[in-house]
Order: structure tokens, then sequence, then C-alpha cells
């Protein structure tokens, strides 16, 4: 099968995350935001002019505002990256949702991406409406495959057939011509030690200890024949997430678009369109920092500055808005300037004042 037919990608965005990396991203359809996070280099394989990756995209935008990024130090986003941490990759996410103004969003995290979407879930209850983990984990120290760490071992050797393994390890192919240039794409898109500095960081990610912490509704979909992935990682994730689903299904790719994509496509958006329907006559009940539907947005502020802003109107340090909104104490003051810029204010007296007269409390 030929795959020389050009087809033009969304245009790429830039967000800026909490240390000043440029992180790429786009956006595909309207409706209610889907972020999709693809985590690791790795996620470069995925090539937007094949039809089957195009077409999964496209099918998941039929109803959805779908997000896709890049990860640091990869594809288009910053490439000269020293800082690959768990919490770095979450300020990574932080920024896109922040940059477009995502109140609440369903979240989708695919393999290397769970435990960082976990940690962001965990962190931020509010504004992930459901989750989905697709054929993913909690602790990379949990992969102890034979297959997966003779992979591993390949980066330091040959770059080029590590690369060329990892397609056939991730599609499930041994040949083809598709795997192939899934390879060479995944080098145009990180560099050896690029890849190598995050792949030693990655190890060390363990979320485990905050599972019980995700309140969203969750889907754990899992393929059961995958070689290098054991279904009791999956069955441990949804026992260990409050009311969390498990959904197994058949074939041995982790690209949710091959084998029987329809299926993957049928679980994963039937669980997305499930909605829980308000008692007669009344709204759902608001939880504390919450921003009222219907509520004006002036001056081009977001749903996390109005938060932010009513905070600080009400005489709040940044050290308590970071502890009420489960935020860092810098990514607070970055909102705060934000906040500041929009509105003309020199102070917290004139952001009270503000808020006061736009009605914004």
């Amino acid at each position: 099968m030929m795959y020389d037919v050009c087809v033009m990608e969304p245009r790429i965005q830039y967000a800026k995350a909490e240390d000043g990396t440029s992180i790429a991203y786009w956006t595909l359809g309207d409706g209610p935001p889907l972020v999709y996070m693809a985590g690791g280099p790795w996620h470069h394989i995925e090539l937007w002019d094949v039809p089957e990756c195009r077409d999964w995209y496209e099918r998941l935008a039929r109803n959805h505002m779908l997000v896709r990024y890049d990860v640091r130090g990869t594809g288009s986003s910053e490439r000269d990256v020293a800082d690959y941490s768990l919490e770095a990759h979450a300020s990574d996410l932080e920024a896109v949702v922040d940059r477009l103004g995502l109140g609440t969003f369903d979240l989708v995290a695919a393999t290397d991406a769970g435990p960082v979407a976990i940690s962001y879930t965990a962190q931020h209850p509010k504004h992930v409406a459901r989750f989905v983990l697709w054929c993913s984990w909690a602790r990379t120290a949990d992969l102890t495959s034979p297959r997966i760490q003779a992979w591993l071992s390949l980066i330091d050797q040959d770059w080029e057939l590590m690369t060329d393994t990892c397609a056939q390890i991730v599609f499930g192919w041994s040949e083809g011509e598709l795997g192939k240039k899934a390879a060479e794409r995944l080098r145009q898109a990180v560099t050896p030690e690029g890849a190598a500095a995050a792949l030693v960081a990655e190890g060390g990610f363990d979320v485990t200890g905050i599972l019980s912490k995700v309140q969203a509704p969750t889907l754990v979909l899992q393929r059961s024949d995958v070689a290098w992935f054991s279904p009791g990682i999956a069955q441990g994730l949804a026992s260990a997430i409050p009311d969390a689903r498990l959904a197994l299904l058949g074939g041995d790719s982790t690209a949710p678009y091959l084998g029987d994509s329809e299926a993957v496509a049928t679980a994963l958006l039937e669980f997305l369109e499930e909605r829980p329907e308000p008692a007669t006559g009344a709204e759902p009940a608001l939880q504390a920092g919450d921003v009222k539907p219907g509520t004006p947005r002036p001056a081009g502020l977001t749903d996390r500055e109005i938060e932010v802003l009513r905070l600080v109107a009400a005489g709040r340090t940044n050290k308590e808005i970071a502890d009420e909104l489960v935020l860092s104490v810098r990514t607070v003051e970055r909102h705060v300037g934000n906040i500041y810029k929009k509105i003309g204010a020199r102070g917290r007296a004139d952001a009270a004042a503000y808020t006061l007269t736009h009605g914004l409390f």
C-alpha cells in the first residue's frame, strides 16, 4: 500500500510551559474539548499523512475539539530541553490547556502519557471531566518485559535499529513501507540524546500513590495481546482508581487506529458521551472556586484566570491561592501577571475593584 499522498496537517500553534519551554499544539474540529496525549518521544511514529491515523483523529474530532501537542524536546516543540521530569511534562499539559482557555475537558492518555495524565488529573479534579487510559500504566518500572529491556539497550548501540524496532513494537508490524516511514519520522522528531534523557527520567515515573485521588470517571482500555504489556497492569489501574471501568479488547497493537479500530473508537466515544443528567429544575452544585456557567469573561480572561482573580480580590496570598487551586506558587504568579496585563491593574486593589465592577463575584 502506498502512502505518498500529501495531506495538509493542522496548523501548529505554541504555548509556554512554566519553565519557558515552547510547546507546539494543534486543534481539530469543534465541540467539547478532548485533549489527546501520546507521551514520550515515540508518539511521532503517528503519521498524519497515513489514512488510518488521519481517519482516527478525524473520527475523534467529529463531535469534539481535538487537542494534540508535541511533548517537550520533540517534534515542533522546543528541542533544547534539560528537564524531562514528571512535573515538567505536567506543566506542558497545563500550558496548552491554559493557552486554549479550557475550563473542563475530557482527557485521553496513551501509553507513556499515562503517569503524566494521572498526576494532572489527580491534582486538577475540577478540570478533567472524563478520563481514558489507553494501553498505559502508572509506574514505568512495571514494564518488565524482556522485549522492552532489549529494545532499550539499543539506544546507545544503534539508533537507527532502535527506531526501526520501535515501529515494530508499537504497531505490531515486522516489516512494511509504513513501518519504515514511521521510523524515519521518529528519527526526524527527536535526537538520540533527547530520547535517552527522556527515557532516563521516565524510568522513575511512579504515580501509584495518587491513583485513589483521581476523581474523574475513568475508563481503562487495553488490548489483550500486546506482547510487551501484561493485562495485569491495566487491571491494577482499574482497581486502584475509584469507580474506574476496565475494557480488554482484542489485538496486539498499541496504535488504536490499527487492527479493530472500530471497537476502540466505539468504547472510547461511548464513554466520553456519557453525561450525568442534572436534577430537574436544578443547576449542578458549584464547588469552591468554580466559575459559574454564563459568567462574563471580559478582557479575554480564561476560566482559570477568573478563578485566580476572584481569590486575589478576596485578599488571598499567592501561596493560599496555590494551595486552594492545587497549583505551584510560580504558576499562580504567572497567572496574576497575565491577569494584571489584561485588565490594566497595577495591584491587588485595582484587581478587587475590577472584579466588583465587572460582576465576577
